[in-house]
């Protein structure tokens, strides 16, 4: 379970194409919902600067199919114009004065990079 990126991780959203949208899916466990409640609610002040807004943000109700899932407790996707801005944004000033709410918060998060098939 895991917080952080690794730089292979980093450089294979770097690698994908930077004019297509990207929607990033978290599945979250918590350690401390407030701290996590307290970093979303500032992640969404800045989520317009960088071309981002929220699609879903929600609990997990059960797990319907699938053997030993992780207890994910929320799911949460962001929507952003190109994975730059997502780097852009989690880079900056603003949020690096704040993403100590995340560390508190999280137990462990999966976070998946989606971009829409091309028809």
């Amino acid at each position: 379970m895991s917080l952080y990126p690794t730089e292979k991780q980093v450089n294979a959203l770097k690698a994908g194409n930077s004019n297509d949208k990207v929607v990033m899916l978290k599945l979250l466990v918590f350690k401390n919902p407030e701290a996590y409640a307290e970093y979303g609610n500032r992640v969404k002040t800045i989520l317009p600067d960088y071309s981002g807004k929220v699609l879903f943000n929600g609990a997990v109700r059960s797990v319907l199919i699938g053997d030993d899932v992780p207890k994910f407790e929320a799911v949460l996707l962001v929507e952003y114009a190109n994975h730059n801005k997502f780097l852009e944004m989690t880079s900056s000033e603003a949020y690096l004065g704040f993403h100590h709410f995340r560390e508190e918060g999280l137990e462990s998060q999966w976070l998946l990079s989606l971009t829409p098939f091309q028809s």
